[in-house]
């Protein structure tokens, strides 16, 4: 079953929203059951219960649909949540992703992306040139990690090829 269909039986099945649903599977690594058991304690389904088989990902039993009486968090509080959660995986993943800076194939050093984001907002006018400068005596550079991000490597190495197109032409010309 598809992340997509998962999300919408979940949705329908459980009354809430298709985010809300897509929400809840990515939280709980995309299993039915565990994001539906998540919704009911936090007072989000229009169920009573619902059962469901594991091994095909359908439920059982039709739920009998009733009306939940948890008091609903306010939607501010829910959009803050929402919203903190983000940023706080967004941090997560600039920690445990690097920023590697290669020469001539060997690795020069190696710093967590948050790191290297933090030192681009306060040092700029240092960092980007030094940055630049880097590419033209061979440098290259390559995020490396648990979720490596493969377009920003793709970027890096079209942004290699230009600059060694760019030096190719200033030797033959000069």
């Amino acid at each position: 079953m598809e992340r997509y269909e998962m999300a919408e039986l979940l949705s329908r099945k459980a009354g809430v929203s298709l985010e809300e649903a897509r929400q809840a599977l990515a939280e709980n690594e995309w299993d039915l059951l565990d994001a539906m058991v998540a919704l009911e304690r936090k007072g989000r389904t229009m169920m009573e219960t619902v059962t469901v088989d594991r091994s095909s990902g359908e439920p059982e039993a039709e739920p009998k649909k009733v009306k939940n009486t948890a008091p609903r968090e306010p939607i501010f509080t829910n959009g803050f949540a929402a919203i903190w959660h983000y940023i706080k995986r967004l941090c997560e993943l600039s920690v445990k992703t690097s920023f590697t800076v290669f020469h001539r194939e060997k690795e020069v050093f190696s710093v967590p992306v948050l790191v290297m984001l933090i030192l681009l907002v306060c040092c700029f006018w240092v960092i980007l040139p030094a940055l630049v400068i880097g590419l033209f005596v061979g440098c290259s550079y390559r995020f490396e990690g648990q979720k490596a991000a493969e377009a920003a490597n793709r970027a890096m190495d079209k942004l290699g090829d230009v600059v060694e197109n760019i030096k190719d032409t200033l030797d033959n010309n000069g």
